[in-house]
């Protein structure tokens, strides 16, 4: 195996294939092709997924092979059924379930090959170049775009502590090394013993995080981006890189000129939350407001963001 290749692993849904096809292409043509994709997709899509899929460094993956909907579905109600939010959070457990496959496909991928990875959204499109790492270390995103309480209660009950100051990690990716894992590990072990089986065993760690934080349910209680992102800066204690991209107030997709301008802005990537966005044109003056609002919230919370790291 080349120890020099990109790894990014992404879960993902039918919905998705053809923005992982565009943003194949773009990692292909950003990183020279020095590219391996690991694809985790539903049991009932992979003959899909290979058909549609078919393309040099690119594996698809069973997620059932990481561990099946029902089992993990099993475990987290086992847990859930001590609070009285039980029923509401059910509708949820789909965006829980593939929190924990990337966690669990993290963790083997890094024990077995002792390789860098990089998790990416699978409904993410890379639009400009993008440093994962420098000198076998992963570098530290954030994003002043989004900011959920709720996560960082979650995270300072399973690691003890968050950084005394920092911006979300949530940036549609996550850029992980095995000093990273190792680091992480130990934090969580001592929240939950390690179990022989990880996928059941991170499982358990959301959930009786979340039982142990929350009284009251408000739909997103826990991000595997936030809990990477606070482990390494516990770690690292470095400022965070801020980075931007598109995601909310699109209702179609980028053509080529609108993506120039949204590069010449500095923005690093495009999301399309819902698989309808991209089967329409993105209307070009609700894309000029978008922006502008955008830039401007972006240029005064990284002017915020300069002063309290300072």
């Amino acid at each position: 195996m080349n120890f020099d290749k990109l790894n990014i692993c992404q879960v993902t849904l039918s919905g998705n294939i053809e923005i992982i096809k565009r943003n194949y292409l773009n990692f292909k043509e950003f990183y020279n092709n020095n590219l391996q994709f690991f694809i985790i997709c539903p049991n009932a899509d992979l003959k899909k997924f290979k058909q549609e899929l078919n393309l040099d460094n690119l594996q698809i993956h069973d997620e059932d092979e990481i561990i099946k909907f029902d089992r993990f579905k099993e475990i987290a109600n086992s847990i859930l059924k001590k609070t009285n939010y039980h029923e509401k959070i059910q509708d949820r457990l789909g965006w829980y379930y593939q929190q924990v496959l990337k966690l669990t496909f993290m963790y083997n991928f890094i024990k077995l090959n002792n390789q860098k990875l990089l998790i990416w959204d699978a409904d993410t499109i890379i639009l400009k170049k993008i440093k994962f790492f420098e000198n076998e270390k992963s570098l530290i995103y954030g994003t002043t775009s989004e900011f959920f309480k709720a996560y960082y209660a979650t995270n300072k009950t399973i690691l003890s502590e968050i950084p005394k100051y920092f911006v979300s990690s949530v940036c549609q990716f996550c850029a992980v090394t095995p000093s990273d894992l190792k680091n992480l590990l130990s934090k969580l072990s001592k929240f939950e013993p390690l179990k022989k089986n990880i996928a059941e065993w991170f499982t358990c760690v959301i959930f009786k995080a979340i039982i142990k934080t929350h009284k009251e349910y408000n739909g997103s209680l826990f991000s595997e981006y936030e809990l990477i992102g606070h482990s390494k800066l516990l770690e690292n204690k470095k400022p965070q890189i801020l980075i931007s991209g598109i995601r909310e107030g699109l209702d179609g997709v980028l053509s080529n000129s609108q993506q120039m301008i949204v590069k010449i802005l500095n923005y690093k990537h495009v999301t399309y939350e819902y698989s309808d966005q991209f089967n329409k044109e993105q209307g070009f003056v609700p894309l000029m407001k978008l922006l502008i609002k955008k830039t401007s919230n972006k240029i005064y919370r990284g002017f915020k963001h300069f002063l309290k790291k300072k």
